[in-house]
């Protein structure tokens, strides 16, 4: 059995942190208008080139941790660094479309100009899906019934649906509403999974770094709703963009940030049950 220190464990919140703080920078910049984007300028191609160029890091972190998770015999642990790694990849991929760069609006009818963010959900749905099975598959194994994951997820997507309908145009083409009302439906249940997640640890110390997974869950949650209020059906069709897009980035990159902590999480749970274990009993 490996043991590892905090220090060592910290590293990589460190790095995340740092690169949230960088992307908090740029975002906020961009929001003063300290840097100029404009639609068909090359300042907004390479203000996107360099927000990407963040993900990669982040991407990279996520890839270290797995390196360093794989020797540390703890099955679910390693189990989740491959899934928040390649989830990760998934919402890059996203993250790509929506950057926009080839300028495509109004691709599904005249009602959405920023009709890609629904391309781009064709990345991010299996990116967050797999994270949401994995965390429901934890919590099945660590004694939630299933019976209360099926009525959780049904009382979940009641309330997506009905959130869903306040902010959706009539006149918005039907593909590009089954899209996004399915995605809108999956990030409430990615962000109902966070419980689930605290739920399925209640029978050891749960960690700080536990807490601060679930919180990014329900941030991705805020970020893809700002994302449907705003970028998309706000101002009838239009969208507040670019500044939404800024408040997104901020928010969804925090998200991902803490997400991928979760791996590193289940590794500090396995090595305090390690620790119970093993001390010695003392009787009198």
């Amino acid at each position: 059995m490996h043991v590892t220190s905090g220090p060592v464990l910290k590293r990589f919140s460190k790095v995340a942190f740092c690169l949230w703080l960088f992307a908090l920078v740029q975002s906020v910049l961009a929001m003063l208008d300290i840097v100029t984007i404009n639609q068909s300028s090359t300042e907004r191609v390479l203000f996107g080139i360099v927000e990407l160029l963040t993900m990669a890091l982040l991407i990279l972190n996520a890839v270290t941790i797995r390196n360093f998770i794989a020797k540390q015999n703890c099955a679910n642990a390693y189990r989740f660094s491959k899934i928040c790694l390649y989830s990760l990849l998934f919402c890059a991929a996203g993250d790509i479309v929506n950057r926009n760069f080839p300028q495509l609006f109004y691709q599904y009818d005249e009602v959405i100009k920023h009709s890609y963010l629904a391309d781009s959900v064709l990345f991010f749905f299996p990116g967050y899906l797999m994270l949401v099975i994995g965390i429901a598959h934890l919590a099945i194994k660590s004694g939630l019934s299933k019976k209360w994951l099926v009525i959780s997820t049904l009382l979940v997507t009641v309330v997506a649906l009905v959130t869903y309908r306040d902010m959706h145009l009539l006149t918005t083409n039907s593909v590009f509403t089954f899209i996004t009302a399915s995605y809108s439906i999956l990030v409430s249940i990615l962000a109902l999974s966070a419980i689930w997640l605290i739920m399925s640890c209640t029978q050891t110390k749960i960690p700080v770094r536990l807490w601060y997974v679930a919180v990014g869950l329900v941030l991705a949650m805020i970020a893809d709703a700002l994302i449907g209020k705003f970028w998309i059906f706000g101002a009838q069709g239009q969208g507040y963009f670019p500044l939404v897009s800024h408040i997104n980035w901020i928010i969804y990159f925090g998200s991902q940030a803490l997400i991928q902590q979760l791996p590193i999480a289940l590794l500090q749970i396995k090595q305090h049950h390690n620790h119970v274990n093993a001390a010695p009993i003392i009787s009198n």
